[in-house]
């Protein structure tokens, strides 16, 4: 990204915050706990056609993250007999977190450079929700859209 491009997105999401992205997404957050089967988070992520699933204890504590690619991981390395195992056994501990109060760009610059499409929110240790690259770059499009409306209203008049 050149430069004058990366100082004009950091200047269109300097003020925006993770809460403002999550009061425009749906609310429901789909989880799973340490003890459910790999299995059961297979059929969890088709069910709900998501790629990951924070994993949380019985209080809403986060303790880490299962996608598709630990999936791939587990399967690749036990095969058959991974679909029985606990999700802790697999799971991407202490995630990545952020908070409502964090800015998007800082949200998806951390994203960007480790690599990864999705973020939980969490207040503490609880998960409040979980934000992607694609609910930022839609917010980032419905801003833009908005732009266009205006600057097309200002040139009619």
């Amino acid at each position: 990204m050149s430069q004058d491009a990366h100082i004009a997105f950091e200047h269109a999401y300097s003020q925006t915050t993770v809460r403002e992205l999550l009061a425009e997404k749906e609310s429901v957050v789909f989880s799973v706990t340490v003890t459910t089967s790999l299995a059961a988070v297979i059929t969890e992520l088709d069910i709900h056609k998501i790629g990951n699933m924070p994993v949380v204890d019985l209080n809403a504590g986060l303790v880490g993250v299962i996608s598709e690619r630990d999936v791939m991981r587990a399967i690749g390395e036990f095969g058959e007999t991974a679909m029985a195992r606990p999700v802790k056994d697999f799971m991407t501990r202490n995630p990545t977190t952020c908070s409502r109060e964090d800015k998007i760009v800082d949200v998806m610059r951390i994203m960007t450079e480790g690599r990864f499409r999705h973020m939980p929110v969490v207040d503490g240790h609880v998960l409040e929700g979980v934000i992607s690259i694609r609910d930022i770059v839609m917010h980032r499009v419905k801003e833009v859209e908005f732009e266009t409306l205006r600057l097309k209203q200002l040139m009619v008049g």
